[in-house]
């Protein structure tokens, strides 16, 4: 997985966010190790909604064999029904993207929050949305830059209001307190 969220460079301290959202969510998700994207859509014109799965490293520790070099003691990474499961929904977006995890780097210039659920506040997404669309604090409003870094795809969302999340598999744990960020 490529160095983005706590494992990267600028994920020191919590950011001093301009716009306060309220997730309870947000540590829970970066708590797992591993996430997998599992359903991604639009339910209606212009709303994204996600599945997002924990997963873990699971089953017997086999040796791979990846071209002429055999990599020793791995074990699959699996969602199972005990894992937990959330649907994360946008009800705006001013756009989204979706890459092939294998192909995404790492950035000193990106400045974020989390580590596989992320908040960013520079990143070179939001330079794209700025550059390639008309969108802006005045129209449509003040917007963040969503980063989900899941095994296999890598999805960023620019979006107005922050996602509504719930929890829709697993074990329900008490949350002490809404994170605001």
């Amino acid at each position: 997985m490529p160095l983005r969220g706590k494992d990267a460079p600028n994920s020191g301290a919590p950011l001093a966010l301009d716009v306060k959202c309220h997730m309870k969510y947000f540590d829970k998700i970066n708590s797992h190790k591993y996430l997998y994207l599992t359903d991604i859509g639009e339910p209606d014109e212009n709303e994204l909604r996600l599945v997002i799965e924990e997963a873990k490293a699971s089953g017997p520790v086999e040796d791979i064999n990846v071209g002429d070099t055999v990599i020793e003691g791995t074990r699959a990474i699996e969602s199972t029904e005990g894992c937990a499961a959330y649907e994360v929904y946008f009800e705006d977006y001013v756009g989204y993207s979706v890459l092939n995890e294998s192909y995404v780097t790492g950035d000193d210039s990106e400045v974020f929050e989390g580590r596989i659920f992320c908040i960013y506040t520079k990143s070179h997404y939001l330079d794209y949305i700025q550059n390639g669309t008309f969108a802006t604090d005045d129209y449509p409003g003040p917007f963040k830059h969503y980063g989900f870094n899941c095994l296999n795809h890598i999805v960023d969302v620019a979006s107005m209001s922050e996602p509504k999340i719930k929890q829709i598999r697993g074990k329900h744990l008490t949350i002490a307190s809404n994170r605001t960020v």
